[in-house]
């Protein structure tokens, strides 16, 4: 699904004749951000293995939903978007939840993490617009207490649009499923990206934002899934000439430790294929680790704090200038449980174009 704006289109024009009056090299801050569903789902998951009845999963799901605070900690994401004033916001695991009488009537939506960021966007003065939806899953399961609820998976690419330069325009915006998905337990798992070249004045790059899928425990398979989804990112941009920017949810340790979760070869074939982690390019020897901020799927429902131990969510390029210091930034103050906007830092970068 691809979905265009006419406020973008009408900047884009003006963006041309602003570059063209300043004359001079602009930067492009871009910012990367996975919002958190609200549950890792582990419930559904033991579930499907057979740990607990589906229906119970489901209802623990919901209650771990109810108890996540999910408009607050949009709220603080709010905040820091606002604070950093990235002119791209690459967001993943926006969630769309929705509940009804049965898994075909689940409609009534319950929490939506892009209706909520965007009206706290607007409170806080800053104006973004909605540049694509990569749409993935969407599967809806009978529970006890409430009839069924339907997980709606999400990428969305943000664009700043509050009149101050730069103004950057968007064509030839894709949105993309992958091929190679994951089978699991009569479903079928989908990973997907979002891709655009991206222009001010007569310079132009590449961008492609995802989530790839995440290492299951016990399931080798769902690594095998993720590294031919890398490989297809690739090949996408192989015949790519000019600047490109590939950012996202990787999940996959950039910092290779063999202990991590996501230790799998997916960080280092991208590095491989000639783009910079712009993280360890300007930070050598900083772990810059990004997940998690604090743990889900606990009985009873909790989210406790903890110490990040994988870097997962990155940024690559090839051919741009990196500038300024690129940062890792937690989404929000300790201040409700949980105790942060999301269970993972947004990571920044800013580039010359």
């Amino acid at each position: 699904m691809l979905r265009k704006f006419t406020l973008l289109t009408i900047l884009s024009i003006v963006a041309a004749g602003w570059a063209m009056a300043a004359g001079g090299d602009t930067t492009v801050k871009i910012m990367t951000q996975n919002m958190d569903d609200g549950t890792d789902q582990g419930y559904i998951v033991a579930a499907f293995f057979g740990a607990m009845p589906l229906a119970d999963a489901v209802d623990l799901t919901f209650s771990e939903l109810q108890a996540s605070h999910l408009q607050q900690r949009d709220a603080l994401l709010a905040g820091k978007i606002a604070e950093q004033k990235p002119d791209i916001v690459a967001l993943e695991e926006v969630a769309l939840w929705r509940i009804g009488p049965t898994p075909n009537t689940a409609i009534i939506p319950v929490y939506d993490h892009l209706a909520f960021l965007l009206v706290e966007l607007l409170k806080h003065g800053a104006f973004y617009d909605v540049v694509a939806v990569n749409t993935l899953d969407d599967v809806a399961l009978p529970g006890h207490k409430i009839g069924a609820l339907r997980y709606t998976d999400r990428n969305v690419l943000l664009a700043r649009v509050d009149l101050k330069p730069p103004l950057l325009r968007f064509s030839n915006v894709q949105s993309h499923i992958f091929s190679a998905f994951l089978p699991f337990a009569g479903l079928q798992i989908h990973s997907g990206y979002i891709s655009a070249d991206v222009g001010a004045g007569a310079r132009q790059f590449h961008l492609i934002t995802t989530h790839l899928e995440s290492t299951v425990p016990g399931v080798p398979e769902a690594t095998d899934v993720q590294v031919a989804q890398a490989q297809e990112l690739l090949q996408s941009v192989h015949n790519t000439t000019g600047p490109v920017v590939i950012c996202g949810d990787f999940n996959s340790d950039a910092n290779d430790n063999p202990k991590a979760v996501d230790f799998t070869p997916t960080a280092d074939a991208i590095r491989t294929a000639g783009f910079t982690d712009v993280w360890s390019a300007t930070h050598p020897g900083d772990p810059g680790n990004t997940w998690p901020l604090y743990l889900e799927d606990q009985v009873p429902v909790a989210f406790p704090p903890f110490i990040p131990f994988e870097r997962i969510d990155l940024i690559f390029s090839r051919g741009m200038q990196i500038l300024g210091e690129v940062q890792v930034v937690a989404p929000g103050a300790p201040g409700f449980s949980p105790p942060f906007g999301s269970d993972h830092a947004g990571v920044i970068a800013t580039f010359g174009m």
